[in-house]
C-alpha cells in the first residue's frame, strides 16, 4: 500500500479489536515509522512503550476503559521527556502528534486499525497513574496510547469535509 491509500484508509477505530495478536516485529516497524518522524530542533522528545499483549495492557485498561482498550491485543504508548527541552521553545506536542500520526500510517499501512486514545489521560491523577504503570520517570508525559489490532467487523467512520470548504488558494476564501 502506497502513503496516499494509507492516508486515504486510515480511521480512528472505536470499535471492539479482534483478540489475534500483533506480531512483535510487526509493532517495532510502527514504532520505527513514528521514530522517524521530524523534531524540533532535533529534540527527539518522543519515547515509546511498546504493549505486545493483553497483559501489557492491563494497567492501562483501569484508567481508560474504552472498547478499544478493552479489546485491543496490543498498543504503543506515546511519551514525551520535558527535561529534554535544549531550546527556549518546547516541541513536545508537535514532536509526539508527528510520531503519533507517523505510526497511524503505519498501522494502516500494515493491514492494522488503531486510533488516538489521548483524552482520558487529560486528568491529572489518571496521568499520572499511567505514567507509573509504564514504569516512566514522574516528570514524563503520557500523551497518547495507540490500541492495534485488527477489527473485529466494519470500523465506523466520520465523514470529512469537502476539500473546497477547507483549501484556499493564495488568500484565505481565495478561489482557485
Amino acid at each position: 500500500m502506497n502513503i496516499f491509500e494509507a492516508i486515504e484508509k486510515r480511521y480512528s477505530h472505536k470499535e471492539k479489536f479482534l483478540p489475534d495478536s500483533v506480531p512483535l516485529e510487526v509493532l517495532e516497524k510502527i514504532a520505527k515509522a513514528g521514530l522517524a518522524a521530524p523534531t524540533g530542533n532535533n529534540s527527539q522528545y518522543v519515547r515509546l512503550v511498546i504493549l505486545p499483549d493483553r497483559q501489557s495492557l492491563q494497567g492501562l485498561c483501569g484508567i481508560a476503559p474504552t472498547e478499544g482498550m478493552l479489546s485491543a491485543p496490543s498498543a504503543i504508548a506515546v511519551l514525551t521527556d520535558p527535561s529534554a527541552q535544549m531550546y527556549e521553545w518546547n516541541f513536545e506536542m508537535e514532536d509526539y502528534s508527528a510520531a503519533a500520526s507517523q505510526m497511524l500510517l503505519a498501522v494502516t499501512a500494515l493491514g492494522y486499525v488503531s486510533l488516538w486514545l489521548d483524552s482520558p489521560f487529560f486528568d491529572k491523577e489518571k496521568q499520572k497513574a499511567a505514567v507509573k504503570i509504564l514504569g516512566a520517570p514522574e516528570s514524563y508525559n503520557l500523551r497518547v496510547v495507540l490500541p492495534i489490532g485488527l477489527p473485529d467487523g466494519e470500523g465506523s467512520r466520520r465523514s470529512k469535509m469537502a476539500f473546497e470548504q477547507r483549501v484556499s488558494y493564495r488568500i484565505f476564501g481565495g478561489k482557485k
